[in-house]
């Protein structure tokens, strides 16, 4: 131990231990809040929010609309439907991505042929992407005007399902 002091310069060193304050450096704390708010704020700029409009427990009680827009889409193609009856079906590029310009111009002449209709349903299975779930509903939200410089706004009202025989996995 300390052989040379006695005992009363030890308790007067051990007081002034005791005594001493603890100082927290924040410093590197800031630092590392500053660069966390960088970081987040450049990796905030990509994300987007798109508007869904999911189907209320109320809603199934009321009359089905005239026209049940929906696109399904399956690990092998695009399937357009109204109601039960088949609209079309856009196979895969050869690359394995969903042929978008094709779904484009068939929403663009359904949008034609209904007008009135702003509502549609994506049924999508469990083991489709993320971006090609995001660039279908894109395409069917709004498309370039062929005729001018202007958007069509096609069917905004999007609503999310889940295609039918798809199993959900816990």
């Amino acid at each position: 131990m300390m052989q040379g002091l006695s005992r009363p310069m030890r308790r007067a060193r051990r007081r002034t231990r005791s005594r001493r304050q603890a100082w927290i450096n924040i410093v590197p704390m800031v630092d590392v809040l500053t660069v966390l708010v960088f970081f987040l704020l450049i990796n905030s700029t990509g994300v987007s929010i798109l508007e869904l409009r999911l189907p209320s427990a109320s809603a199934s009680l009321q009359q089905p609309p005239p026209h049940q827009l929906t696109v399904t889409l399956e690990p092998k193609a695009l399937l357009v439907a109204d109601g039960g009856t088949a609209l079309g079906q856009i196979n895969l590029l050869a690359d394995g991505h969903y042929d978008i310009d094709a779904l484009g111009k068939l929403i663009i002449d359904l949008k034609r042929r209904m007008p009135e209709e702003d509502k549609i349903t994506l049924l999508v299975e469990p083991a489709t992407s993320y971006r090609a779930l995001v660039a279908v509903m894109d395409t069917v939200k709004a498309q370039p005007s062929p005729d001018s410089p202007a958007t069509l706004s096609l069917f905004p009202a999007i609503s999310l399902g889940d295609a039918p025989g798809a199993e959900a996995k816990p």
